[in-house]
């Protein structure tokens, strides 16, 4: 082989070795961009609320059910649904999926009878800063949950 030719070979040789190891990183970057989506959908199927609260907000709307008041209003509020971050009338603070905000006024405002609040029912959100339970009317038992309150709103 001449001195040309071995020159032409190496630098063939190079280029093949540099395309080879363009391609591996190409691939690597792939891989790594695949690994990196799939995490990305994986956690963001797991942003649901707690277990708990979502019990607890479960508990609400069977406790408005029984009491005789209309269950309409909570009716979005399934227990097939584990992210009741998304459910009506119900805010989350956005990074540790706690309930921060209940809204669920009105929900006995066409019944017949008062109801008598069962303020441990809100004992599982720790994290609530805001409660409207305006035009339920809610009568009587504040009394003897006074305990039970001042968790809630402490």
């Amino acid at each position: 082989m001449h001195a040309e030719d071995k020159f032409v070979y190496k630098r063939r040789l190079a280029f093949v070795v540099c395309e080879a190891e363009g391609a591996l990183l190409r691939m690597r970057q792939l891989w790594v961009w695949m690994l990196l989506m799939a995490l990305a959908f994986v956690t963001d199927r797991c942003h649901c609320c707690l277990q708990e609260e979502r019990s607890g907000l479960l508990g609400i709307k069977a406790w408005f059910g029984h009491a005789g008041a209309g269950s309409y209003w909570l009716q979005g509020w399934d227990k097939e649904d584990l992210n009741c971050c998304d459910w009506d009338w119900v805010w989350c603070d956005s990074t540790t999926n706690r309930v921060i905000q209940l809204d669920i006024s009105a929900v006995n405002y066409y019944a017949r009878e008062d109801l008598y609040l069962n303020a441990s029912l809100f004992l599982p959100f720790k994290e609530l800063e805001f409660l409207n339970l305006s035009g339920n009317r809610l009568a009587g038992g504040l009394k003897n949950q006074g305990s039970l309150l001042s968790i809630l709103f402490n």
